[in-house]
C-alpha cells in the first residue's frame, strides 16, 4: 500500500512497511491515563514515535515512551515506577538517541539538531478530557477596548496582535508556535468589581472548548471608579481542530438551592454532578420520589450539583453546599459539615442532610472539598 499524509502532514502508511501509521499512536494517547498536564507525539525521521505523557498520578506522574513501526513496538521507557525513576531500552542501538532526547523534551527539536527529523503530532485526547493551559498574559488594561476572541497559531499574528493591544509599550511574550498555541479573550470595557479569568480548556465533541468565567464581586470587594479593560492569553497544545470559546456569567452567590424542604430518599453519602436531564430525572425519582414535580432546569446553560451527607445523629447535624468556584482548571465545590459545639441542645434523631444546587454549567472537573464547621 502506498504511503498517504495524515492531517499533519506526516507520512503513514502499513506497519510492516517500517513507517509509523500515526491514527495508532493518537488513539493509544487518547485513552491514557494520567496525562491531563502533557500529552505529546512526536514522529522522528518518519520511523520512530516519542510519547511524553504527564499527569497527577502517584508514582505514575509521568513517562516517555519510544516506539518503532507500531504501539506494540517498544524500545525504550523512562518514568515513574512504584520502586522510583527509571530508563530502559529493549533496543540499545536507540538509547543514546532516547537520551538526548530525554534532556531536551523543552526543545522543538528534542535536542537532535538539523540531521534529524522531529514533527509533533497534533491531536485532542478524547471528548470530555481537559487540556492543560498556562497563562501567558494577564493584564487588567488594554489598547483594545471592545470585547474579542481570538486563536493564533503563529509568530505573525501574536506580533500583530500584541501591537493592537500594547501599543508596542513592552515586547510580546515568546511562544514556542510549533507545539502551542494561544487563545487570547479581551473583555473590553468594564466596570470595576468584575471578576474575568480563562478558567478551563478541554476536548468536547471533537472541538477544544476553553470557558472563562465574569463574576460580579462588588457584594465584597472595595471597588474602584475606573474602568479596566481586562485581556487573557492562555497558552493550550497547538491542534487542528476547531476551537469553542464558551462565557460563564456568574453572580457573587453562583449557586441557587432547589426545593430545599424536600426531605431526601438517598440514606448514603454520595456527591453529584448532572449534566443532561435524564441523568436529572432519575436522581430527582431517587431523592424526592413522585410525589414532587421534576423541577425545571435548562442543561444547555446549567448543571445540578448535589450532596447527599449520609447518616448524622442529631438535628443540629447538617451538611450542604457553601461554595463554588473555580480553580486551576476545576470548579471546586465547598461542602460545608456542621456539628454542634458544647451545650448545643439537639433533637436526638438520625437525619440524612442534602443539598441541591443549580450553577452555570461548565465541562469542567468537578472537585468536593469538605470542611466542618461547630454551631454555638
Amino acid at each position: 500500500m502506498r504511503n498517504q499524509t495524515a492531517g499533519q502532514g506526516i507520512a503513514v502508511g502499513e506497519p510492516n512497511g517500517g513507517v509509523p501509521v500515526v491514527s495508532e499512536y493518537i488513539k493509544m494517547a487518547q485513552e491514557a491515563s494520567c496525562a491531563s498536564t502533557r500529552n505529546q507525539l512526536y514522529v522522528v525521521d518518519s520511523k520512530y514515535v516519542l510519547w511524553d505523557r504527564a499527569g497527577n498520578c502517584a508514582d505514575n506522574s509521568h513517562s516517555q515512551t519510544l516506539m518503532g513501526a507500531n504501539p506494540q513496538a517498544v524500545l525504550c521507557t523512562s518514568g515513574d515506577t512504584i520502586a522510583g525513576p527509571r530508563t530502559s531500552c529493549s533496543d540499545e542501538s536507540v538509547r543514546a538517541l532516547f537520551d538526548t532526547m530525554l534532556k531536551n523534551l523543552d526543545k522543538a527539536d528534542l535536542g537532535l539538531g538539523s540531521g534529524h527529523k522531529v514533527e509533533p503530532v497534533s491531536f485532542l485526547p478524547k471528548s470530555g478530557t481537559p487540556v492543560a493551559f498556562k497563562t501567558v498574559v494577564s493584564e487588567s488594561f488594554s489598547n483594545i477596548e471592545t470585547a474579542r476572541e481570538v486563536v493564533i497559531k503563529d509568530a505573525a499574528a501574536w506580533s500583530a496582535l500584541w501591537a493592537e493591544h500594547s501599543k508596542t509599550r513592552i515586547a510580546a511574550p515568546q511562544v514556542d508556535f510549533s507545539r502551542n498555541m494561544l487563545v487570547a479573550i479581551f473583555h473590553g470595557n468594564n466596570p470595576p468589581c468584575g471578576r474575568f479569568d480563562v478558567v478551563y480548556a478541554g476536548s468536547k465533541d471533537g472541538k477544544l472548548l476553553v470557558e472563562y468565567e465574569v463574576r460580579d464581586m462588588s457584594p465584597v470587594a472595595l471597588c474602584l471608579a475606573v474602568v479596566t479593560q481586562p485581556m487573557r492569553v492562555v497558552a493550550v497544545p497547538k491542534v487542528d481542530a476547531p476551537v469553542e470559546i464558551r462565557k460563564i456569567v456568574n453572580d457573587y452567590v453562583n449557586f441557587t438551592t432547589v426545593e430545599p424542604h424536600v426531605r431526601t430518599a438517598i440514606l448514603e453519602q454520595r456527591n453529584v454532578v448532572v449534566r443532561d436531564e435524564a441523568a436529572w430525572a432519575s436522581l430527582w425519582a431517587e431523592h424526592a420520589g413522585s410525589e414532587h414535580a421534576l423541577p425545571k432546569v435548562d442543561f444547555k446553560e446549567q448543571m445540578v450539583i448535589g450532596v447527599f451527607r449520609g447518616p448524622k445523629p442529631s438535628t443540629c447535624h447538617g451538611g450542604g453546599v457553601g461554595s463554588v468556584s473555580f480553580q486551576d482548571g476545576k470548579l471546586q465545590v465547598g461542602v460545608v459539615d456542621s456539628v454542634p459545639g458544647p451545650g448545643v441542645f439537639c433533637g436526638m434523631m438520625i437525619v440524612h442532610p442534602a443539598h441541591l444546587v443549580i450553577v452555570k454549567r461548565s465541562e469542567a472537573p468537578v472537585e468536593f472539598v469538605t470542611e466542618t464547621r461547630t454551631n454555638q
